[in-house]
């Protein structure tokens, strides 16, 4: 299961491991951590899906994403990038990067 840090990046630490949260840049956890991470901090963490997608070109088309701070926008890509898109941001109102993770169906 996918999930990502949102506001500061933190470091979790169980008993047989460790992983760096950073917004922006989810990580692949077991269910089983992830339901834990969840019930000890909430608000600190939200499960992402991964918008996996093959040879599909997004330029033109209107995309949704989750964005941890403005929540659910959408706009049109500019730019099909390896792991994002460029967009103009609705309500920025400046061309910035989407991660594909946070790209919704």
């Amino acid at each position: 299961m996918k999930i990502e840090c949102v506001g500061p990046p933190f470091t979790y630490r169980w008993p047989t491991g460790e992983v760096r949260l950073v917004p922006g840049h989810p990580v692949e956890l077991p269910e089983g951590r992830v339901a834990r991470l969840l019930e000890k901090a909430p608000g600190r963490v939200r499960v992402v899906e991964s918008a996996d997608r093959i040879d599909v070109d997004l330029i033109g088309c209107v995309v949704m994403w989750d964005s941890p701070l403005f929540g659910l926008l959408r706009a049109a890509v500019l730019e099909d990038l390896q792991h994002g898109v460029r967009v103009f941001h609705p309500l920025t109102e400046m061309e910035c990067v989407i991660p594909t993770t946070w790209l919704r169906p």
